[in-house]
């Protein structure tokens, strides 16, 4: 079997295992453990325990919560993952990988405390779930598509897609929640789309951008599909409505977590490249 991206098949199907083994866990927990000492590993924010801190991303309140913060994960840890591969950068997954692991669990937590905390004081609401850490991978998904834009194209062509990318996910939440704020976004997203083709214009200028678009097929599909996909976790992480069906979805967590992400896996790309 060929080399995928320069690195052997046996190599990336250990990756991927490992990414598997994280599921697999979550499931065995799952099934392992029973309603009521799950209950017991969630964080209740009426009192700050440091070992429910740590456990409750761990821990699911029932088969549907667990496979959604599933899918989730194995969706965006892989497309972070093959993208890191195309950029040759398999050392950065497995460092960030790492470091999400060890370090998200509780800061996510802690985090998500904090912020309902200071919003919403008067309740004291109990998390658990996956999706804030799952959150992050799809952060790092975006680096990762910007990491391989640098590596073809330079460092300010991927900026100006870093910012056009950006500038369309907060539409999309204000598309989801912004209200009579909209107008303002739409035009603040305009304009900010159009500084960035001017910038690529200024960067390549308009011939070479439609002889670059022909002969980079490939990666304008790569940049298209994973714009698509962050497009569609947005959509998952952040309802319209997350009070729906008996359950709450903790849109906090998941931005927080979707914050660390961008900041951690850009993080340890400098890290790996001072």
């Amino acid at each position: 079997m060929d080399d995928i991206y320069g690195y052997s098949p046996r190599a990336v199907s250990r990756d991927l295992a490992l990414i598997s083994l994280v599921a697999v866990v979550l499931v065995v927990i799952h099934v392992a453990v029973p309603p009521g000492g799950r209950a017991r590993f969630a964080f209740n924010h009426d009192s700050l325990d440091p070992v429910t801190v740590v456990t409750s991303p761990f821990v699911h309140v029932d088969d549907a919560h667990l496979f959604g913060n599933l899918a989730g994960y194995v969706a965006s840890t892989v497309v972070a993952y093959g993208l890191c591969l195309k950029a040759r950068e398999r050392r950065w997954f497995h460092l960030t990988f790492a470091s999400f692991l060890v370090v998200l669990p509780a800061t996510v937590s802690l985090t998500s405390y904090a912020i309902l905390g200071w919003l919403y004081p008067a309740i004291d609401p109990i998390t658990r779930g996956f999706s804030g850490v799952g959150a992050a991978f799809t952060g790092f998904v975006l680096i990762a598509v910007l990491v391989v834009v640098r590596t073809e194209y330079g460092w300010l062509t991927a900026q100006y897609l870093g910012l056009a990318v950006w500038l369309w996910l907060l539409l999309e939440l204000f598309l989801i929640y912004g209200g009579d704020t909209l107008g303002v976004a739409l035009a603040v997203a305009g304009l900010g789309w159009a500084f960035c083709g001017w910038g690529l214009i200024d960067e390549h200028g308009t011939t070479d951008i439609r002889d670059g678009l022909r002969r980079a097929a490939d990666d304008v599909l790569t940049v298209g599909v994973v714009v698509w996909l962050l497009t569609l976790f947005v959509v998952v992480l952040f309802p319209a409505e997350p009070v729906g069906d008996g359950s709450v979805t903790n849109v906090f967590a998941h931005a927080a977590g979707m914050g660390y992400g961008l900041a951690g896996s850009g993080l340890t790309y400098r890290l790996l490249h001072r």
